[in-house]
């Protein structure tokens, strides 16, 4: 799960690109405040420990893929310049991976379906460019199997849970919709499978189009 912190750290300097990218030209006075609705789309990348009974510790088991879905929320800026607000979100996932047991077997995990719950909180660069902070909590479904002699064979779809923490740019037009990059990191909590236990994290980089009224 290192890996996961490393690259969320090099992912957010594409999320101050792409706002840099749309929020040249534009001017809109405060237009941050009140509900929104939106689709968002980009990659999910799984880093897992992994270990198996009479086996030990696993080397190599990550994934990575495509992540999708609508996010929906409300916030606003204070006087003093100060955004703060709260957004539910719900994602398709189809990242998966495989490692085999020394020769003999394999184990695999596979993301399906995430939902969270998220607070956001940050400030005003410009009118229209909302850089902000994220903490939330992520439930997504995964189906982990083990198999090969020797082994209690089987597999399980279950939720894992997590904090989740992040950063992102927003980038409002003066037509009430907007785009917006994020990157987050997924901390889960351990679950165990037969013969498997794993220890999941994902970082996930996003982009996003919305319409806030």
């Amino acid at each position: 799960m290192t890996k996961g912190r490393m690259n969320m750290h090099r992912n957010i300097l594409a999320v101050a690109a792409f706002a840099a990218m749309f929020g040249v030209g534009t001017a809109q006075a405060s237009g941050f405040n009140g509900g929104y609705v939106g689709g968002q789309i980009g990659g999910a990348s799984y880093d897992i420990d992994a270990s198996v009974s009479g086996v030990g510790s696993l080397s190599g088991l990550s994934g990575t893929g495509v992540t999708g879905g609508i996010f929906a929320g409300y916030g606003g800026v204070s006087d003093g310049g100060v955004y703060g607000g709260i957004e539910i979100d719900a994602q398709a996932e189809d990242a998966d991976a495989t490692v085999s047991i020394n020769g003999e077997g394999t184990a695999g995990v596979e993301a399906r379906h995430s939902y969270g719950v998220t607070g956001r909180i940050g400030g005003l660069v410009s009118d229209n460019v909302l850089v902000y902070g994220l903490l939330g909590y992520q439930q997504t479904e995964v189906r982990s199997s083990v198999r090969g002699p020797g082994f209690v064979n089987g597999s399980d779809t279950d939720r894992i849970n997590g904090p989740r923490i992040g950063a992102g740019v927003e980038v409002q037009r003066d037509t009430g919709w907007f785009m917006r990059g994020e990157v987050s990191y997924t901390a889960y909590s351990s679950e165990s499978y037969g013969d498997l236990e794993i220890d999941p994290g994902a970082t996930r980089v996003q982009f996003g189009l919305g319409y806030r009224f």
